[in-house]
């Protein structure tokens, strides 16, 4: 074990900083801003994209596998490893580490993440908008083990974080398949048509097919149902801030969620409580951004106490998992109020139940809810279990990094939950 500054055992730049308003096209090179880089992975949603030739006019950012990225404006600190399978990429305002012999690339990020928070918030500069500048990164301390002993460390909090990527992609699995699905019977009208043609509906036992009409009306729509407004299917409740001296980190109260900060994966992630909640949104509820960004949609992990910028909604048969998919349906109507605020886009109460929302038939809406469900549950048990093995990774991780505890005693506690 020896102490050095990361920039003695790796070389560091940073990204481009500069407009690029007039340099993203739909398809190109990947560019990695702040919010791709989460914990320990990347976040390939909103990612942007370049030209080749943008790219190879910055040469100095261009990333490669293995390079370590930590995020200078936004989280100053967060930090990932670029995968092996992103073999071009460019990014803007990260810091790049390209890690010499002696350390690895996961070690290093490992240690940004759980060790070097006190550099980091010590070295942020920037009184607006705060900076952790590469200048600062290179100056960072590290205690550094043999190779052997990173190589020890890695096994078993790799372990945990395979584990955690693993449940992670089968939840998307999941929530994909039951956004196809709901696309398939609302939006497309797939097993209506199917009926239409006299045709037995792909992928559906005949109870379930049964359901369905087998005409359309008039107006376009399956026979029997109608266009009709959100109203008719929720229950909408709009937040409201309760007062400043409720607010707490001690569990006292409510989760009390102000927008879309805390929003994350499926579910929010709770940074304050509210002792006096004023409006509460039920457990499962459909919790929706209603100020810039309009639109962004997650779920209430349990009963939570709402603000300002969230609202709360609520199907009227507590058919929860149809109702998220219905306002996910939304998104492209919702994304259109992000211009209407006089600064902020928002979307107020009257706009938001009068949205236009195709309403179904109840028999097809319920064979809808008796398919998704369980896929919303065991999303619901992956996220359980992955927020259980990610405390006992970053209880571990300092004191695996400071050699207070040893491999072996590690490697035990992991194989109970991995």
């Amino acid at each position: 074990m020896r102490d050095v500054y990361l920039e003695e055992v790796a070389q560091l730049t940073v990204g481009h900083v500069g407009s690029m308003v007039d340099e993203y096209v739909d398809v190109g090179i990947p560019f990695l801003r702040s919010l791709n880089i989460q914990p320990h992975r990347i976040d390939f949603q909103e990612t942007k994209f370049i030209t080749r030739t943008f790219h190879e006019k910055l040469r100095k950012s261009a990333l490669r596998p293995n390079d370590v990225v930590i995020v200078r404006t936004g989280k100053p600190g967060t930090c990932a490893v670029i995968p092996e399978d992103l073999v071009e990429a460019n990014c803007s305002d990260l810091v790049i580490v390209r890690c010499g012999p002696h350390i690895r690339p996961r070690f290093l990020a490992y240690w940004v993440n759980a060790v070097a928070s006190e550099h980091v918030a010590s070295h942020i500069v920037g009184a607006v908008q705060q900076h952790f500048n590469v200048g600062s990164a290179k100056r960072m301390p590290i205690r550094l083990p043999s190779l052997r002993d990173q190589d020890n460390v890695l096994a078993i909090l790799g372990t945990l974080d395979d584990k955690i990527e693993l449940n992670r992609k089968t939840a998307a699995t999941l929530e994909a398949m039951a956004r196809a699905l709901y696309r398939s019977w609302f939006v497309d009208f797939d097993p209506v048509r199917a009926r239409a043609e006299g045709r037995a509906p792909a992928h559906m036992d005949a109870a379930t097919a049964a359901r369905f009409p087998d005409s359309f009306g008039e107006d376009g729509l399956p026979v029997g149902w109608r266009m009709g407004a959100v109203l008719d299917v929720f229950d909408v409740i709009m937040g409201q801030s309760p007062p400043g001296e409720t607010y707490n980190e001690n569990a006292l109260g409510l989760p009390f969620y102000q927008g879309r900060a805390e929003f994350g994966y499926r579910f929010p992630t709770v940074k304050k409580y509210c002792s006096a909640p004023t409006r509460i949104a039920r457990m499962d509820s459909t919790l929706l951004s209603v100020r810039a960004p309009v639109g962004d949609l997650n779920r209430a992990w349990e009963e939570c106490c709402i603000g300002r910028g969230v609202a709360a909604l609520w199907e009227r048969s507590a058919r929860n998992a149809y109702g998220y998919e219905a306002m996910q349906s939304l998104s492209t109507a919702l994304a259109s109020f992000d211009t209407e605020g006089t600064v902020f886009g928002s979307i107020n109460k009257k706009q938001l139940a009068n949205l236009p929302l195709i309403v179904p038939d109840d028999a097809v809406v319920d064979g809808f809810e008796r398919l998704v469900a369980p896929m919303d549950q065991q999303i619901r048990s992956l996220v359980a279990q992955n927020r259980t093995l990610a405390t006992l990774r970053d209880t571990l991780l300092p004191r695996l990094m400071s050699g207070e505890l040893r491999v072996g005693a590690a490697r035990e506690m992991v194989e109970e939950v991995a």
